[in-house]
């Protein structure tokens, strides 16, 4: 059995790990949206749905690491393992991720400055209708704070990881939709999937170790964005290497012959 200081190291070269891949796939939706001058394939639900999700992650991570109010309310809840299972990685790729994003934003919003040939892409309604769904029920979750003894700050930090796993399990479907009615997945990163298919997999180790390190399992209730975000995130990436490998592979490769849509396979 490896003793508790070997355990340690052993989460931290996972964490770091999967921060590095999760960090790293952001990159090729940018340079394959650089090298094709277009978003064309790239769906911009998904950007604006993945942009929400990661600020609302950036917050709920610097809670738990910053602030004294809400660790001080997880060590009441959870005496047996009263340190949170967030870590410094954790808040890092978040803030990353969604300075990125922000940057992938640019790309739809600014197509003229990056000199870009892209269709016109317009947020859809019903993404509309979830941002500012979310906007209401964090408001609310706020609101019942100041005004209820019932709730505490920590509840409001769990509702948006909760809002951030279902940010997650919608900003997907948008993207998938798109290569379904496309029947192809050029535009779309796969590169990027792999990374966060690996990087979701060691995330999911991470937590698993972490817990039981505390000899506490509740520790992965306590950090249920982490275990909800890392299963999701796996379900997705595999229906993406599902389209781009299985599904549309024959139909993506005709048009690269073709000469017609020629993609960059990152």
């Amino acid at each position: 059995m490896l003793s508790g200081t070997w355990t340690q190291s052993i989460s931290q070269i996972l964490g770091w790990a999967y921060f590095i891949l999760w960090s790293l796939s952001f990159y090729p939706q940018v340079l394959n949206n650089h090298s094709r001058h277009s978003t064309d394939g790239f769906s911009i639900d998904f950007a604006l749905l993945n942009l929400l999700g990661l600020t609302s992650y950036t917050i709920f991570n610097a809670c738990f690491l910053f602030s004294p109010v809400v660790r001080a309310q997880y060590a009441q809840r959870h005496p047996q393992s009263p340190t949170p299972t967030v870590q410094w990685n954790d808040f890092v790729y978040a803030l990353h991720g969604a300075l990125i994003c922000c940057y992938l934003g640019s790309h739809f919003l600014c197509a003229r400055f990056w000199n870009f040939e892209s269709k016109p892409q317009r947020v859809s309604n019903l993404t509309l209708v979830v941002v500012l769904g979310y906007m209401g029920v964090v408001s609310l979750a706020t609101l019942r704070v100041l005004v209820s003894a019932s709730w505490e700050w920590i509840d409001v930090v769990y509702v948006m990881g909760m809002a951030k796993v279902f940010l997650t399990a919608i900003k997907y479907t948008p993207q998938a939709v798109m290569n379904y009615w496309r029947q192809s997945t050029a535009g779309f990163s796969i590169g990027a999937i792999l990374l966060d298919l690996a990087g979701a997999a060691l995330s999911l180790m991470q937590l698993v170790l972490d817990s039981s390190l505390q000899a506490d399992w509740s520790g992965t209730v306590g950090n249920v964005a982490k275990l909800l975000l890392g299963n999701i995130t796996v379900l997705f990436d595999l229906i993406f290497i599902l389209q781009h490998f299985v599904l549309y592979r024959e139909r993506r490769h005709r048009r690269s012959s073709n000469g017609t849509q020629s993609y960059s396979p990152v």
